[in-house]
């Protein structure tokens, strides 16, 4: 009894500290967060248009995220432009590619052109998809033609591919050059490549045969020659391979880069662990949104015709399955609780999981969207009210939708237009209960300092079923009696 008293006690005491640990994690980003759109409003205020000139603790990422979540598309693109090229060129780098449509509305060729060149040539070619095909070769005009030539060449591949992810700024080496030589030529580079961690050594066709670290580099002699010490067997992508793989094999061999080869086994680019980080963030998200029915694009910052767009697709898979349903419970069910063939209640009972199902299927969707909202820092502290009234005029339209769609086939199966009134009127109030619901559980574990992955899934499925079943009866004891 002691030693269990004293596991509980420091489970208890382990809790606390991990759940002030994480309020006062979640405190600091919110100050920082806050650090930065207090200084853009109040650049936004300003009459003058001179620069702005962010503070050393401002991150750039931090400016594209309040660009997007807290001025609207006209504001942001004022602030946007009064952005030193070094941070303009930083923040669309940074920015969804919404935004970046948004900050470029408007911009000519050639100032979108300076931009470009102060990018990587992958961020580059991002940039250039969210533009029309007009602008974009109007754009390539004006770069250098090495590096227009990266940015095609780019372009080329698909989005989704090792060609698509990968960028072309890396350092080669041929197998007989020394060392002292190599680390002049990484000297000169400054700053060109994306990473100088690993370099990759290639011969005179471009061929890839091995791989060097920077620490072998530092460890050698500077009159070795490269290719005595350089690893021949090394793990390397397609350029037609899916990028998902692409990014578990990074995670798989702990890898800080990975060189992409084409069909000839020739050097084409290489893939860093940051881009294969936002590959396996994606995809482990549209999965997940996926498996709770929702849209694989959905986000919190949705507007509410694009949120119901998405979400409702699947919801009407599910009204059909439940209709489905209703007909085999009718035959089977009342007939285990004595109910006569006239009884109008034999019919409604017959709606039961479908109700259960669609009020289920909203709270997962409203939970999936709102953890994933918290994951990537779309909910911020000043934004929770706005998203939970957004999020329960979702689950009142889609209940709305649900009804005005059950209603006419309810009163076709049950003969009575009283029965299709009560069931559409109790999947109306059962789904709206059900967001607004999910919504409460998810932003209130996540203010108490709980993750609300963990709490939302089990709490939002024993609330969303309790309350759809008593609503759902308790609208048809009030129109059946």
């Amino acid at each position: 009894m002691e030693m269990g008293r004293r596991i509980i006690e420091g489970l208890s005491a382990f809790q606390v500290r991990h759940g002030y640990h994480v309020f006062m994690a979640r405190t600091r980003r919110w100050e920082k967060r806050q650090e930065v759109l207090c200084a853009l409003q109040e650049h936004l205020t300003l009459s003058s248009n001179e620069a702005f000139i962010p503070a050393e603790t401002h991150h750039v990422a931090d400016i594209a995220d309040v660009l997007w979540l807290d001025f609207n598309k006209e504001e942001a693109r004022r602030l946007f432009q009064t952005f030193p090229a070094e941070l303009s060129a930083e923040v669309l780098a940074e920015s969804e590619p919404k935004l970046q449509n948004g900050l470029l509305e408007g911009m000519d060729a050639e100032a979108l052109a300076k931009l470009l060149e102060l990018v990587s040539a992958d961020d580059g070619t991002d940039i250039l998809e969210v533009v029309g095909d007009e602008l974009r070769q109007q754009v390539l005009c004006f770069i250098e033609p090495e590096d227009a030539n990266d940015l095609r060449h780019l372009s080329e591949y698909p989005a989704d591919s090792a060609g698509g992810l990968m960028t072309t700024e890396f350092i080669t080496v041929r197998a007989e050059e020394h060392v002292g030589d190599l680390l002049k030529r990484i000297k000169r580079d400054e700053g060109e490549s994306e990473t100088i961690q690993n370099i990759y050594v290639t011969d005179e066709q471009g061929i890839l045969e091995g791989v060097v670290s920077n620490r072998e580099l530092l460890e050698a002699s500077i009159h070795d020659e490269v290719g005595s010490f350089a690893i021949p067997d090394v793990i390397h992508a397609r350029v037609d391979e899916d990028q998902e793989e692409v990014a578990h094999k990074l995670l798989h061999y702990n890898l800080s880069t990975i060189p992409v080869v084409d069909l000839r086994s020739v050097l084409v680019g290489i893939v860093t662990a940051d881009d294969a980080l936002e590959v396996l963030e994606e995809e482990g998200t549209e999965d997940a949104l996926l498996l709770a029915g929702a849209h694989g694009d959905s986000h919190a910052s949705e507007s509410l015709f694009v949120k119901v767009l998405h979400r409702a697709p699947m919801l009407v898979v599910t009204v059909m399955a439940g209709l489905l349903m209703s007909r085999v419970m009718e035959y089977f069910a009342p007939e285990v609780l004595g109910l006569d063939s006239d009884d109008p209640w034999r019919k409604v009972i017959s709606y039961i999981p479908m109700v259960l199902a669609l009020s289920g299927t909203i709270g997962m969707q409203t939970s999936a969207v709102l953890v994933r909202g918290f994951a990537v820092g779309q909910i911020t502290e000043g934004r929770r009210f706005r998203v939970f009234l957004n999020e329960s005029q979702v689950g009142a339209t889609l209940g709305l939708l649900c009804g005005l769609l059950v209603t006419p086939a309810a009163t076709f199966f049950g003969g009575s237009f009283d029965i299709g009134l009560a069931l559409g009127l109790a999947l109306f109030f059962a789904m709206g209960w059900a967001a607004t619901a999910s919504s409460m559980i998810a932003l209130g574990s996540e203010h108490l300092g709980f993750d609300p992955a963990l709490v939302s899934g089990p709490i939002m499925m024993a609330v969303s079923d309790l309350s759809a079943v008593f609503l759902f009866f308790g609208t048809a004891t009030l129109l059946l009696g």
